[in-house]
């Protein structure tokens, strides 16, 4: 069967459409990789579709075939980008494993994926060294550029294995409601959680997520990769510029803000996404080496926490960079929505920069209500930016239940609705603001307190690098907010923290106030770069008892 036959006879909405599409039309673009020992590797759409194929002539030796998952323990790279495709196209399914999770956790999934083969990159031969022999794995495949790496473990090398296989595959038909893929949720409470993706829902979230009003991609476009691919698919973001043809930039395995800043300038970089503490990071990279041009950038996206106004200001002002706020979960695969001010809305200044750290509008095809649970009872609030509720949301691409776990599923999914655990308030335009997460949320005396409009308050003053408030267990209150903040340079603790609490009381209520700011040297963060509330939860559960 010939591709141009393959791409007309199949009519399921299937990453295979995808990928053929990338092959027939986009061949001559380019795909740049940086490899382990910092070199370069560059090949473009023709080659990448040739070693799908010999990918997948050489997992079918391994025995692979429809239903079965595939690991991969790697960074962005080309590579990772081909088990992106090889293993959906030919029935399987890739599962990507954060190689930020504890070797327990990564087992853990492993295992409760059934992976038959796991791919790892080279970094990551220490970490399967402490766990093979607890894992169902019968194939363990090492990728980097050599063509051997010594193991204690039986293994082979990516480049070894698909060596010499045949550059064309025969491609069969596949059902696109069939698992393309899989990933885990980063268990912040307990294990993670598994979510599977369809063929369908992977191809509708690259169609929306392309959209002028969402990511705004296509083929002109030149689309570094800093969302890790271990993590929610790299936010989707390598579908759909594989599907628009983009050319894509890969910074490879543990890659620093320098490479990210070398990557923009020397490929000409103009789409990117990351989360705000990596933006903080090459936002202060470029301050103490200003000779680099990232010129390239206009507009960029972050998402897993609001972003503080003084960072979309400082790379507006000084890099005439826009900084774009989305959301989404694991389950939802991930991208529910994406912060543009509609063209009627004139917003000025620091109205603007309030308004862009909301979440933003839902993405067309979905729905979306904001519940509000009472003596039992559930309701819907309005959309007057005041009434808090949790965000519920369904749509084609929100998973309907958790991989194995009917327990979670039970919890989560309610008459077709996914309980995201967020608390928000939507106001007359539909804009979502994220208030806190339920579990966040800071009952004191009977009263909520948001501990995230209290940090972004916090991160609104010039000396505050980052902050974050937790409720602590108390002997009359129940709960009372701590803040704890990292400090910019050159500042005095004890007249900041006069500072601060003066800073508070001019949006909060007294009881709102932290009962006490700790200056610390580093927040703890989980396996995704979001603030692990829980460690600091733990390290002061017994803070107002002591004495």
């Amino acid at each position: 069967m010939s591709s141009k036959s393959a791409q007309s006879g199949f009519e399921d909405l299937t990453l295979l459409r995808i990928l053929l599409r990338a092959k027939n039309y986009f061949g001559k673009k380019e795909i740049v990789s940086r490899e382990e020992d910092g070199s370069i590797f560059r090949y473009t759409y023709s080659d990448f579709y040739r070693r799908v194929c010999q990918l997948a002539n050489a997992l079918e030796e391994l025995g692979i075939g429809k239903g079965d998952r595939v690991g991969t323990l790697a960074w962005n790279t080309h590579r990772h980008l081909e088990l992106y495709f090889a293993p959906p196209c030919m029935g399987a399914a890739y599962h990507t494993v954060n190689l930020r999770l504890s070797p327990e956790q990564i087992a853990y999934v492993i295992n409760h994926a059934e992976d038959r083969v796991l791919f790892l990159d080279s970094d990551q031969i220490s970490v399967v060294e402490r766990i093979a022999d607890r894992l169902n794995v019968e194939h363990f495949v090492v990728m980097g550029k050599e063509k051997s790496y010594d193991t204690s473990f039986e293994s082979v090398a990516y480049e070894d294995l698909i060596s010499g296989k045949p550059k064309t595959y025969e491609w069969k038909e596949i059902d696109e409601n069939s698992i393309a893929g899989m990933a885990y949720t980063s268990g912040t409470t307990g294990m993670p959680k598994g979510v599977a993706y369809t063929h369908r829902n992977l191809v509708l979230h690259s169609l929306v997520t392309s959209l002028p009003d969402a990511l705004n991609l296509s083929e002109r476009r030149c689309v570094l990769h800093i969302v890790p691919m271990f993590h929610v698919n790299s936010w989707g973001i390598p579908f759909s510029a594989t599907m628009v043809g983009a050319k894509q930039v890969f910074p490879g395995q543990h890659p620093t803000p320098k490479d990210y800043v070398e990557l923009i300038q020397n490929e000409s970089v103009d789409f990117t996404a990351c989360v705000p503490t990596v933006w903080m990071m090459i936002y202060s990279f470029l301050k103490e080496n200003p000779d680099y041009d990232v010129s390239s950038l206009n507009e960029v996206f972050t998402g897993g926490s609001a972003p503080p106004a003084s960072l979309l200001k400082a790379f507006k002002k000084e890099f005439g960079i826009t900084i774009i706020h989305t959301y989404g979960l694991t389950e939802t695969t991930p991208v529910l929505t994406v912060n543009r001010p509609k063209s009627y809305m004139k917003l000025e200044k620091d109205e603007f920069y309030e308004h862009s750290r909301k979440q933003g509008l839902i993405l067309p095809l979905l729905d979306m209500k904001v519940v509000q649970e009472k003596d039992g009872e559930r309701r819907d609030v309005e959309w007057n930016g005041e009434d808090m509720g949790e965000l519920y949301v369904k749509g084609p691409w929100v998973t309907s239940e958790y991989y194995r776990d009917t327990e979670k599923t039970a919890e989560k999914f309610i008459d077709g609705w996914f309980r995201t655990e967020d608390i928000v308030v939507v106001d007359g335009e539909g804009y979502i603001k994220i208030v806190d997460r339920a579990k966040d949320l800071i009952k004191s005396g009977g009263e909520w307190i948001s501990s995230q409009d209290l940090e972004s308050h916090l991160m609104l003053h010039p000396s505050v690098r980052e902050a974050v408030v937790v409720g602590v267990e108390h002997p009359k209150w129940q709960e009372r907010p701590i803040a704890f903040v990292v400090l910019r340079e050159n500042c005095t603790r004890e007249e900041i923290k006069k500072e601060l609490i003066a800073h508070l009381k001019e949006k909060f209520p007294k009881w709102w106030l932290p009962d006490d700011i700790i200056f610390v040297d580093e927040i703890p963060k989980t396996s995704v770069g979001k603030f692990d509330k829980k460690v600091l939860k733990g390290r002061y559960k017994g803070y107002f008892q002591k004495g």
